[in-house]
């Protein structure tokens, strides 16, 4: 069953991404390390950004695949790529490309049921490119922040939650609010979405393991994992608007249905500040980037922001003397199933989605000279 890759806690995720990476050793060139972060989960072990290697970074060529920046979207996200390591494990060693595994960019989030880090930040706002500054909201943003971000408790039973939702949409219009709360703000720490003052700890390290191991490659095709977009079990692939024709066009053959612009307009996703992918391929031009999105679809919209709403609301203004006092609230528990569906159904399309979208970019980027 594709569920046995599901994981319930982020110590069981890492711990059987660390087995993963012990027995693609029998049959590959393995390089797996733990960049540590100063911080623990619930079950009292350390946190860490696992990073695996696979095949030969000297080929020029990279399959980065990524989870978790979002913290709860890392128990998808890793469920997939233990189902591609045991697949991998099983094929031939190769050295004409190399994949790299990223387990977890946010294990905070993953461990404590938030999609945000340990200083509440969104590390999917934080990857700033060198020309932009870590200030400013959102043209349109102080029209929609009392709203999303009440200085309040969370009530289960949000009476007026819908109406005000919709009195919103009416004023403003639906793709003009989804744009101004997604974006990404840098003025409100305990606000939804915020992208943080600085570069935070974890993607640091990550950045400079990156520069350490991506100076001879010259090709890099990126698929960031994520969920809570879309209709429920269907993946959307998400290019920024800034990629190339013949990528689009390339990308749309390979997955026709699937491919979306990050444009508010433009179907289910926005336009964003400080994403993963662009502060990468901002930082290094060199390289040739093929890179996206893999986005998908749980519950309603609505639902999704509700869910991320009462979470913060409670992390930020709930009566709780401790972590896992905190964790313990039935938001967190809420949070972790809207983006983490608990259904048989749900999970068997993601990974096997995952692998589509995995084995496909694969065969595309041995082709790439």
């Amino acid at each position: 069953m594709s569920n046995r890759w599901f994981s319930k806690s982020y110590s069981e995720a890492a711990g059987r991404f660390s087995i993963a990476c012990d027995e693609l050793k029998v049959n590959h060139v393995v390089r797996h390390e733990r960049l540590m972060l100063n911080l623990e989960c619930p079950e009292k072990s350390q946190l860490a950004i696992d990073v695996a290697v696979i095949g030969s970074l000297e080929s020029g060529k990279v399959l980065l695949s990524s989870s978790g920046i979002h913290g709860v979207e890392a128990y998808p996200g890793s469920a997939i790529q233990l189902s591609l390591m045991d697949k991998i494990s099983k094929q031939d060693s190769f050295d004409d490309y190399a994949v790299i595994f990223i387990h977890s960019v946010n294990p905070y989030g993953m461990a404590w049921w938030r999609r945000f880090n340990e200083n509440n930040v969104d590390l999917n706002r934080n990857f700033l490119r060198s020309e932009q500054s870590y200030s400013g909201v959102p043209q349109g943003y102080e029209h929609i922040r009392e709203f999303f971000n009440p200085t309040t408790p969370p009530k289960k039973r949000d009476r007026f939650f819908m109406f005000r939702a919709l009195k919103l949409v009416l004023r403003h219009g639906f793709n003009n609010v989804k744009q101004w709360v997604a974006e990404g703000q840098y003025e409100y720490p305990k606000a939804l979405q915020f992208g943080g003052k600085s570069l935070q700890p974890g993607p640091k390290l990550l950045l400079e393991w990156l520069d350490k191991n991506l100076k001879q490659v010259s090709h890099v095709w990126a698929i960031d994992l994520h969920t809570g977009l879309g209709p429920s079990g269907h993946d959307t692939l998400l290019v920024s608007p800034d990629t190339s024709k013949s990528k689009l066009d390339t990308l749309s053959v390979l997955f026709p249905g699937h491919v979306e612009s990050l444009d508010p307009n433009a179907g289910v996703g926005y336009q964003i500040v400080g994403d993963f992918h662009q502060g990468l391929e901002g930082r290094y031009e060199d390289i040739n980037w093929t890179s996206i999105t893999q986005e998908f679809g749980t519950f309603s919209p609505i639902k999704v922001i509700r869910a991320s709403r009462s979470e913060n609301r409670w992390t930020q203004w709930g009566n709780h003397s401790s972590e896992q006092e905190a964790k313990r609230h039935w938001s967190r528990l809420e949070m972790l199933r809207t983006f983490n569906p608990k259904d048989s159904v749900w999970q068997k399309k993601v990974v096997h989605r995952g692998n589509i979208v995995f084995n496909s970019a694969v065969s595309e980027l041995r082709e790439q000279v």
